[in-house]
């Protein structure tokens, strides 16, 4: 217990009593030292806690009430617990302006009497911060082997979570490098997450070892783990009210813990991964159960074909670690990173789940049937250029549906259109027209002259000269399968528009 104005007034061997009414706050308000003073101004010499005694040898008679004011104004700038005046030294009473200026300042005061020593009430209150500090210690000890013991458990984490929120009896949660929540213990209040999450997601933003006090309901202490640009998490530790060092050395030892826990973490997660690439690589070669038993070691498991086989183009660490959650969620779902793509092999039912994210992160992600295992490479190549196709989820199916001109249109085949035509825009818009017009006629009768001739009503031999100067203008042999097939795509394209 630690020494306050209520135990030292509760001390029988003190003649000492509150000369007005107290608080609760102040009554139970730590008192970090007793300090005896008779200067008129002994602000500079007092800290925050301080209880001050006096036996008012400044009180002279030529002292006004106004003066008297200022001296506590002082005072309770210097935030002192309160003013102990002694009696039947040299005042045979508390000076009525002091009683007075006490009460308007909100300065607690109180009377000591019979002679009481000063030395006696500081060596007193000496003893009890003496003794709390050793009870503390023992307590931060105890707490210590506690967290340490918890390090030790299969859930070494979350049991270090857990023992520091029932030894502080709060709530403490752990941040990542990335602001997500890895662990959580006691009643993390519902404001928490989007508070203390944003807290933390700033804090490791800066990049630089720092803490910080959230105010509010789910008022929090908050502390990064790791050292300058290599912050591995935060941890935030529920704090309604204010932590003495003991608590705090508590958290640094947690702290210090976490971050170990947090890089093998880290580890362990990169090495998962470098597994969970191979386990692709070995179904691209046809090793499908070397895979299976790889990817059940490292705790996943690969959907049966048929199923589908998906690729996201682009992405980062949060859209990674998402996917892996929703692997998580659904038990369908199997992710792996494989060069610059993230590879998804998922049944049916994990479809849904994967297109939430897509849409939420703005993502591409390409989706193809996997018949069998044969088709694992076939099947990221049109995965591949599906994810290119749209933003969100697109199916290769869907793309084939469209054909190679759908294709195009989709990869700003138009334009491109536009580019091998754009000669024929300084060409007369009828004549432009007969051209083009003659064109479509003779690819759509397979250029074969006389069929076309006959559709647009005029001599075969009109209908050869036409295509020669539109090849001219254009550039195109018409005389070659190639220069058709480009004409006819750049129709073909610019029939849209």
């Amino acid at each position: 217990m630690p020494a306050t104005l209520r135990t030292l007034v509760a001390e029988r061997s003190f003649a000492i009593r509150p000369l007005a009414a107290v608080s609760d706050d102040a009554w139970d308000r730590p008192l970090s030292w007793v300090h005896s003073s008779d200067l008129w101004d002994p602000a500079p010499w007092l800290e925050p806690g301080n209880l001050l005694l006096t036996d008012g040898a400044q009180f002279t008679e030529d002292r006004s009430d106004a003066d008297v004011l200022a001296y506590c104004r002082r005072l309770r700038g210097a935030d002192i617990a309160g003013i102990g005046f002694a009696v039947d030294v040299i005042h045979d009473r508390v000076p009525p302006a002091l009683a007075e200026a006490c009460a308007q300042t909100g300065l607690p005061l109180f009377e000591v009497g019979a002679r009481t020593p000063f030395i006696g009430i500081i060596r007193f209150v000496a003893d009890v911060i003496a003794a709390e500090r050793v009870s503390r210690y023992a307590w931060l000890l105890d707490a210590q082997r506690a967290v340490a013991g918890a390090a030790l458990r299969d859930d070494g984490l979350g049991e270090i979570l857990r023992t520091l929120a029932i030894r502080l009896q709060t709530w403490v949660v752990l941040f990542d490098a990335k602001g997500s929540v890895v662990g959580s213990a006691g009643a993390v209040p519902d404001a928490s997450d989007g508070g203390a999450g944003e807290q933390a997601r700033m804090l490791l933003g800066r990049g630089l070892p720092a803490s910080l006090d959230t105010e509010g309901e789910a008022r929090a202490t908050l502390q990064t783990i790791g050292r300058s640009r290599r912050l591995r998490g935060v941890l935030a530790v529920g704090n309604p009210e204010r932590l003495d060092p003991a608590e705090k050395d508590l958290i640094g030892t947690v702290i210090a813990i976490a971050s170990i826990a947090l890089e093998q973490q880290r580890r362990l997660q990169a090495s998962r991964r470098r597994v969970r690439s191979a386990v692709v690589e070995m179904l691209v070669a046809g090793r499908v159960r070397e895979a299976q038993r790889t990817a059940r070691a490292v705790g996943a498991t690969l959907p049966e074909p048929p199923c589908r086989i998906a690729v996201a183009t682009s992405w980062d660490g949060a859209v990674l670690e998402e996917l892996e959650n929703t692997e998580d969620r659904t038990g369908a779902l199997f992710v792996a990173e494989r060069d610059d793509r993230v590879i998804l092999l998922m049944a049916e039912e994990a479809l849904p789940a994967v297109t939430a994210v897509a849409e939420k992160r703005g993502i591409g992600v390409g989706v193809a049937r996997l018949e069998s295992w044969a088709g694992v490479e076939d099947g990221i190549r049109m995965s591949s250029h599906a994810a290119n196709d749209v933003s969100g989820v697109a199916f290769y199916d869907d793309i084939a549906d469209r054909g190679l001109i759908g294709a195009l249109r989709t990869r700003g085949g138009e334009m491109l259109s536009r580019s091998i035509l754009e000669p024929l825009a300084t060409m007369d818009e009828a004549e432009r027209g007969r051209l083009i017009r003659s064109a479509q006629v003779w690819l759509d009768a397979n250029a074969a002259w006389d069929p076309a001739a006959r559709v647009l009503g005029i001599h075969r031999h009109t209908l050869r000269a036409r295509v020669a100067q539109l090849g001219q203008v254009l550039g195109l042999d018409l005389e070659t399968f190639a220069g058709r097939a480009e004409l006819w795509a750049a129709l073909e394209l610019a029939r849209r528009e």
